[in-house]
C-alpha cells in the first residue's frame, strides 16, 4: 500500500486549516484508494487541540514585539524544538512515504521567516525515495531577503516534481519569488471548496439566519498584508453592534470562531457585551463541528477565508471581511467579487450585503462546479505525473479524520 503524506498545519488551532487538510485527504482516497494517508504538521504538533510556540494570549504578546526582535526569537524557538523533538519525528514518519504533498493554506508566505525556515527544515527530512508536490498553496506577495533564501534552499532540497498553488495570484507570486525553478505551475483551486462532499451529512437543518465568525482583529493583522491598522476593541464594538441590529430585526445568530484561541477570547468578549440571549454562542473543537456550524445557516459574515469558503461550499451566502488579499482573491475566483468588503464596513453595510447576497439564492454559485471539477482534474494530474501510482477504478473508501489519527 502506498503512503502519502500531506505536510501542512492540519493541528493548528484554527480549525481552517484541518478542514483543507481532511478535504484533502478525502480527495486523494477518491483518486487513489489503495494508499495510506497520513497528516504530518510543521508546527510541531501532533494533535488537535496541543499547544503551538504561539497560542491565544502568547500571539497578543509576540505580534506586539519590534521586528527586529521578533524574527530572532521565533527563529530560536523553532530550532529548538525542530533539534530536540521535530527532526526526529519527521524523518520517521517521512521515511516510508512515497509522495509527500505539501500543500492546503497560505504555507508560502514570509511572517518573520515563521514559514520559510519550517519549510526549509522539513526538506533536511524527506527521504530519498519520496517524490513532492506542492498542492494547492497560497503564495503571498512579500518577501524578505533571508524568507527568499530559506524558500530557494527548499525548492532546491525537496525538488517538487509537482507545483500548484490555488489561484492566479498566487501563481504570479510564486513565479516572481522562485524564479526558473517554478516555471511550470498549475493551479488548483482550494481543497476546501470540496468540503461538502466529505462532510455530506452536515447543515441538513437550517438552524440561524446569520452566522457571525468572530475574529481578533489585532492578532489577524500580524499576517495580514494589507497596509491598514485596526484595533482590537473595534473589531468587538463592530461585532456587538451587528448582533444587536440583527437579533432586533428578529434574525436567530449564532457567534461562532474557527476555534483559534485568540479568536475565542474576542467571542468570548462579544458575548459578555450582550448578555444573556443575545445569540447562541459556538466555540467548536473539531473541523466537523465548525462545518456543522456554517452549513446550518442562512447567511454568514466573517473575516475568516476558510469560514467562507465553507460557506461557498454549502451554498450559504456570505460575506467576507477583508483583511488580507487572500480574502479578495477567493471571492474573485468563487465569483463573488461583490461580497467581499472592506474591514471598515460598518454593520448596516454589513446587513446589507447579506440581504443582497440572500437574494441572489443559488445563482451566485454558478462557478462551484467547474471549480469544484478544477480540483479533481488537477489531483489526477499530479498522481498522472507521479509514475508509481497508477490510477485505478475502484470503489473509493474514506480518508482517516484527524481526530480518529490522535
Amino acid at each position: 500500500m502506498k503512503h502519502v503524506v500531506i505536510c501542512a498545519v492540519p493541528y493548528s488551532d484554527n480549525l481552517g486549516d484541518a478542514v483543507i487538510a481532511e478535504t484533502l485527504g478525502y480527495l486523494i482516497h477518491q483518486t487513489l484508494p489503495d494508499c495510506r494517508v497520513s497528516y504530518l504538521d510543521i508546527a510541531g504538533r501532533t494533535q488537535l487541540g496541543e499547544n503551538s510556540l504561539k497560542k491565544g494570549g502568547l500571539m497578543r504578546v509576540f505580534s506586539r514585539l519590534p521586528g527586529w526582535a521578533r524574527v530572532p526569537v521565533l527563529t530560536l524557538a523553532i530550532l529548538m524544538k525542530y533539534r530536540r523533538l521535530w527532526r526526529a519525528r519527521w524523518k520517521q514518519q517521512l521515511a516510508d512515504a512515497d509522495v509527500v504533498v505539501i500543500g492546503g493554506g497560505q504555507l508560502l508566505c514570509d511572517v518573520d521567516l515563521n514559514f520559510p525556515l519550517k519549510l526549509y527544515l522539513l526538506a533536511q527530512c524527506l527521504g530519498t525515495n519520496a517524490k513532492v508536490a506542492l498542492v494547492s498553496v497560497g503564495v503571498a506577495a512579500s518577501w524578505s531577503k533571508a524568507g527568499r533564501y530559506l524558500i530557494s534552499r527548499f525548492f532546491r532540497q525537496a525538488a517538487p516534481q509537482f507545483i500548484s498553488v490555488r489561484d492566479e495570484g498566487s501563481r504570479r507570486n510564486l513565479v516572481r519569488i522562485a524564479g526558473g525553478t517554478c516555471s511550470d505551475v498549475t493551479i488548483i483551486p482550494d481543497p476546501a471548496i470540496l468540503s461538502s462532499a466529505l462532510y455530506a451529512d452536515k447543515g441538513l437543518e437550517k438552524r440561524w439566519d446569520v452566522g457571525i465568525c468572530v475574529s481578533d482583529v489585532e492578532s489577524l493583522h500580524y499576517n495580514a498584508d494589507l497596509a491598514t491598522v485596526s484595533e482590537q476593541g473595534r473589531g468587538i464594538d463592530m461585532f456587538v453592534e451587528l448582533v444587536a441590529k440583527l437579533r432586533q430585526s428578529g434574525k436567530r445568530v449564532v457567534l461562532f470562531t474557527n476555534g483559534a484561541e485568540e479568536d475565542n477570547i474576542a467571542a468570548a468578549s462579544v458575548g459578555n457585551r450582550l448578555g444573556v440571549g443575545g445569540a447562541d454562542f459556538i466555540l467548536p473543537k473539531s473541523p466537523a463541528e465548525l462545518v456543522s456550524i456554517i452549513a446550518g445557516c442562512q447567511s454568514m459574515v466573517g473575516h475568516r477565508m476558510h469560514a467562507n469558503i465553507i460557506a461557498f461550499s454549502f451554498g450559504v451566502p456570505s460575506v467576507g471581511i477583508v483583511w488580507d488579499s487572500k480574502v479578495a482573491s477567493f471571492f474573485r475566483l468563487s465569483g463573488r467579487g461583490d461580497f467581499a468588503v472592506r474591514q471598515t464596513a460598518c454593520a448596516d453595510d454589513l446587513i446589507e450585503r447579506l440581504a443582497y447576497a440572500r437574494s441572489l439564492g443559488a445563482t451566485q454559485f454558478k462557478r462551484s462546479a467547474r471549480l469544484g471539477h478544477e480540483i479533481t482534474q488537477g489531483l489526477s494530474l499530479l498522481f498522472r505525473e507521479m509514475p508509481a501510482f497508477p490510477i485505478p477504478s475502484s470503489t473509493p473508501e474514506a480518508a482517516p479524520s484527524l481526530e480518529g489519527m490522535q
